[in-house]
This record gives structure tokens, C-alpha cells and sequence, in this order.
């Protein structure tokens, strides 16, 4: 019999353990966890502003001082075995771009966009400036007929729902109308997720 001294990959508690050692390390270099986001660490002191993203075992650091973000790195390197690989360009599907000299940032998902434009068929579509046709007020499909098999819907509003809360949000009215729909829907509702593709 073995009693194992920490959590390894696989086991159910992995995750958990995981979030419970870096939870107490960042506490302990004096970070607060954000209220509105539990994956969001943020510390300030003085003028400097720091912030870390958690997504599982992958960290954004953010901080207005380099030599802060700097010091930040070396104390989760001596912590924890890691690799710095430089600035951030791509994460979660998303693409980043940084222009320092116009002090912009840009998020974009094109490549994902394009991904699923191919996935569904609807690459050569030709783009459209309203996403719902305020004319076509979509109802529950009355027939009770299952429609749905013929086309992957439910996949389809997903895929979108990933896109309007990444980079998309002018999506979210659309996709809150064709989600309510998700159950059974029908021609009609396809026919709208086509239209916001």
C-alpha cells in the first residue's frame, strides 16, 4: 500500500488540489482573488496595478511596471516548474494583437470564425449587417416533430455562444432568442443560425 505525499494528473482531485496551491501562493505574495471572476488574481500597490488569469495550468500576466511582472515571474518560476513563452499572442482560441505605440490591444477570433464557417458548410456566405431579421419573429415549434436531426443546431448556437462571449458580444441578443429553442427546434431556427453565420 502506497499513500501518494501529493495529487497527480488523472485523479478527480487534481483540479482542486491544483486550484488550492495556487490559490494559497498567490495569497501569499499578497493577491486578491477578483469577486467578479474567481480565475482573476489582482494586486496593487501604489501606482502599480497587477493582474494574473488563471486558466487551469496556463497564467496572463498583466502589470503597468516591468520590473514588478519581472519579479512576479521569478517568484512562480522558483515556485512552480514553467516555461515563459513571451508575450501573449494566442489563448483559448483567441488571436492578440498589441500595438504599444498607439497603446492599443486587439482581441480577435478569426481563425476560430473561420473554423466553424467551415464546419457547417457556410464558408462561402456572403456577410449580412443584422444577424436576426427583425422581421421574422422565431416560435416554438408547434408540430412537436422533431426537426432538429437533419441539421446540428444545438451544436451550431454553441460554437456561436463560444464566439459572442470571446470577442463577439454583439451577438448576444440573437443567440439568447435562438437558445430558446435549443430543445426542438425547427427549419425556421436554422434558418437564423445560417443568417448570423
Amino acid at each position: 500500500m502506497c499513500k501518494l505525499q501529493k495529487s497527480l494528473y488523472g485523479l478527480k482531485q487534481s483540479p482542486r488540489a491544483w486550484n488550492q496551491k495556487l490559490d494559497a501562493f498567490f495569497k501569499s505574495i499578497e493577491f486578491m482573488k477578483s469577486e467578479a471572476d474567481p480565475s482573476v488574481y489582482v494586486a496593487q500597490v501604489g501606482d502599480v496595478k497587477f493582474f494574473i488569469v488563471v486558466y487551469v495550468d496556463d497564467l496572463i500576466l498583466v502589470c503597468n511596471d516591468q520590473n514588478k511582472l519581472l519579479q512576479i515571474k521569478e517568484e512562480l518560476t522558483q515556485k512552480f516548474e514553467m516555461k515563459d513563452p513571451g508575450e501573449l499572442h494566442f489563448f483559448l482560441g483567441m488571436e492578440v494583437e498589441r500595438n504599444r505605440d498607439e497603446r492599443l490591444l486587439r482581441i480577435k477570433q478569426i481563425k476560430y470564425l473561420k473554423e466553424i464557417l467551415k464546419r457547417f458548410r457556410m464558408k462561402e456566405c456572403k456577410p449580412i449587417r443584422v444577424p436576426l431579421d427583425p422581421k421574422v419573429k422565431l416560435q416554438r415549434n408547434a408540430n412537436g416533430n422533431d426537426e432538429s436531426k437533419g441539421f446540428p443546431y444545438q451544436q451550431a448556437v454553441g460554437s456561436l455562444m463560444y464566439a459572442m462571449l470571446c470577442t463577439r458580444p454583439d451577438l448576444a441578443y440573437p443567440i439568447s432568442v435562438l437558445s430558446q429553442h435549443m430543445a426542438n427546434p425547427n427549419m425556421e431556427h436554422w434558418m437564423a443560425v445560417k443568417r448570423i453565420f
